[in-house]
Parts: C-alpha cells; sequence; structure tokens
C-alpha cells in the first residue's frame, strides 16, 4: 500500500511540473520591408514580407523594438520603407497598428531573433 501511495505521489510530482519551453520553436529567415506609410493612409510601422501571390503583415512585439531601433536608427518619419533581413518567430499573440483615417488593422506578431539592414 505505501508503495502504491509513493507511486501516486510521483505521478502528481511530475505533471504538476512546469513544461519546459519548446526548444525547436519555428525560426523563419527572409528578406522584408520595415515600413511605415502612415502619411499615405496606409498603417505605421510593421513588417512587409512579399511572397509570389500575397503580402504579408506582421508586427515585432515589445521586446524586439528596441533591437529595431539599435540595428536601423530610430526613425520618425511618417512614410518609409527600409529593406532588411530578418529572423524571427511568431509569439502566437495579435497586435494593432495604426492606420490612416483613425482606422486600426490588427497583425500576427513576432519576436525578431536578428535583424540586418540590406
Amino acid at each position: 500500500m505505501k508503495i502504491l501511495i509513493v507511486l501516486f505521489g510521483l505521478l502528481a510530482w511530475i505533471s504538476c511540473q512546469d513544461e519546459a519551453p519548446d526548444i525547436n520553436e519555428q525560426v523563419y529567415e527572409t528578406d522584408a520591408t520595415w515600413t511605415n506609410m502612415l502619411a499615405a493612409d496606409g498603417c505605421s510601422w510593421h513588417f512587409s514580407i512579399t511572397s509570389k501571390d500575397s503580402t504579408i503583415s506582421l508586427l515585432p512585439d515589445e521586446a524586439s523594438k528596441a533591437k529595431i531601433d539599435k540595428e536601423l536608427g530610430k526613425n520618425d518619419t511618417y512614410y518609409s520603407f527600409t529593406k532588411v533581413r530578418l529572423k524571427y518567430s511568431l509569439t502566437g499573440a495579435k497586435s494593432t497598428v495604426q492606420c490612416g483615417w483613425g482606422a486600426t488593422n490588427t497583425y500576427d506578431e513576432i519576436k525578431v531573433i536578428d535583424i540586418k539592414k540590406q
């Protein structure tokens, strides 16, 4: 009986442990454009990734903004396109960005792992 109690105790303890982060997190690397088209009734700062038949817009998480400013410099213009090589992973969250005419758009949020100006 004591063995069963110990066994169930161990199983309960194991099931209550926090799971380790996924070390196989999907990392993407692509050419992108750090874009701000607010002055042309587009959206404020976001990444645009163009493929053959579509354009994907992504927003950096708060922690990534300092990394972007460090690599690309602080930019206060309302119309800008900067080509970059971007390495990122999706956070699973959504974020909103200010767009023209008082509108907002919601895009997938990313964690910037590395960014280089082209």
